[in-house]
């Protein structure tokens, strides 16, 4: 059933649609919490927390030009940053970068849409992982919502609330940054076991930051 369809069963009441909805998106909450967050504990209490608003606000949903898993992922993003703030006690917003220096050209090639990088994902998932955890924090969600999540430039601005050029130039630099920690080799004590394999859109992940 279409999530739209969903949306509209679960605001009437129907706890099973409630439930099949919570299902879908679990698990791109868990990771865009896991983005933020960079810690596995408090990205599932992230996650608990971002369906229970989900339940308290559903009615509050039109869609309004943004599609549900949009409006979810900016409720996910929120409800990330304010537990930030709250532990650190820092300002925190994705709308201010820790880099320096002139914005790169944001129309560089990316290999994960060419056919001979659409390789098996799980060979290195955990590694990209990994790799992706040491980037700046609006790095790392851009990345997450366009490699792992595979939702548009526009569909990221929308989540991130930053202009498109902005969410662009994210990504280039993100991609960069995983080019430069993936060409190295991981220490052997650090070097995860290969999980089972299986397909994704984007194909290889490391192979296509290490030639991006």
């Amino acid at each position: 059933m279409a999530v739209e369809s969903l949306v509209q069963r679960a605001q009437s009441g129907d706890r099973e649609a409630l439930g099949q909805l919570i299902e879908r998106h679990q698990s791109q909450v868990y990771s865009l919490a896991l983005a933020i967050s960079r810690n596995p504990n408090d990205a599932a209490d992230l996650t608990q927390e971002t369906f229970v608003r989900l339940i308290k606000s559903l009615n509050t949903y039109r869609g309004d030009g943004a599609t549900f898993s949009t409006w979810l992922h900016r409720m996910t993003v929120n409800i990330c940053l304010d537990a930030m703030r709250r532990n650190r006690r820092i300002p925190l917003s994705l709308d201010i970068s820790p880099e320096d220096g002139p914005e790169p050209q944001v129309s560089s090639e990316d290999h994960w849409v060419e056919p001979e990088w659409r390789a098996e994902f799980g060979e290195s998932a955990i590694e990209v992982q990994i790799a992706l955890a040491s980037l700046p924090l609006q790095q790392r969600v851009a990345l997450t919502l366009h490699y792992f999540q595979d939702r548009s430039y526009e569909q990221i601005a929308a989540v991130m609330g930053l202009p498109m050029n902005t969410v662009k130039s994210h990504l280039l630099r993100g991609k960069q940054r995983m080019a430069r920690v993936l060409s190295a080799p991981l220490p052997t004590k650090r070097r995860p076991a290969r999980p089972a394999a299986h397909h994704h859109p984007r194909g290889n992940l490391r192979l296509s930051f290490v030639a991006a």
